[in-house]
């Protein structure tokens, strides 16, 4: 089952915590919840050998978040925002 949050303030669906603004006379809703609860445009990968380790979130190039993710033996084992 998918879910679809609009950017109708109309719309809005509320089994999903979310924000309204207003940008540019525009209405969106933006999720809230999660490591990641910024606007972002962009998400940049980087990679320690085949091993995803960290990804950074833009907006407008501008870093938003970042996570940073370890590994032990090859599995991962954290992830830590900041």
């Amino acid at each position: 089952m998918s879910t679809v949050v609009s950017n109708s303030a109309g719309s809005v669906n509320p089994d999903i915590p979310v924000a309204t603004t207003i940008k540019n006379g525009s209405v969106y809703q933006e999720i809230v919840a999660g490591l990641v609860n910024q606007p972002y445009n962009e998400i940049v990968l980087s990679y320690t050998g085949t091993d995803l380790t960290g990804v950074v979130y833009k907006l407008n190039s501008v870093t938003v978040v970042t996570l940073t993710l370890g590994y032990t033996s090859g599995n991962l084992t954290s992830v830590v925002r900041s």
